[in-house]
């Protein structure tokens, strides 16, 4: 008996409230927002090619490299970090541009065969 009454209680009162609602709804709704446009949206600039020559530490041979870099890195040459030893004899080089701190590592096997990573 008592659910019964709790029931009939919370009836009552979402009548009152929709009631209240729908009244107002007619003489005070809010106007609508106004439609705002929406802001361009800036995509960065494409990725650049710029090619230099690197040079194998160990056999002193250069070979010409292109790498893909972001846009503010673009006419700069890119300095000399370090190397390292790769998988199979490889030697791993990495550079750097300084302008917008982009790392490229460039991989020369042994056979003098140039990857860019």
């Amino acid at each position: 008996m008592k659910s019964l009454q709790v029931f009939a209680a919370c009836a009552a009162l979402m009548l009152v409230a929709f009631a209240s609602e729908t009244a107002t709804a007619g003489c005070c709704a809010p106007e609508p927002a106004p439609c705002c446009t929406p802001a361009p949206v800036c995509c960065p600039a494409p990725p650049v090619p710029v090619t230099f020559c690197v040079v194998d530490p160990v056999t002193c041979c250069k070979y010409p490299v292109t790498v893909c870099v972001p846009a503010e890195c673009a006419g700069q040459i890119p300095c000399y970090v370090g190397c390292a030893k790769g998988f199979l004899g490889r030697k791993i080089l990495t550079y750097k541009f300084e302008c917008c701190g982009h790392c490229v590592d460039i991989v020369i096997t042994k056979h003098g065969r140039v990857i860019v990573r």
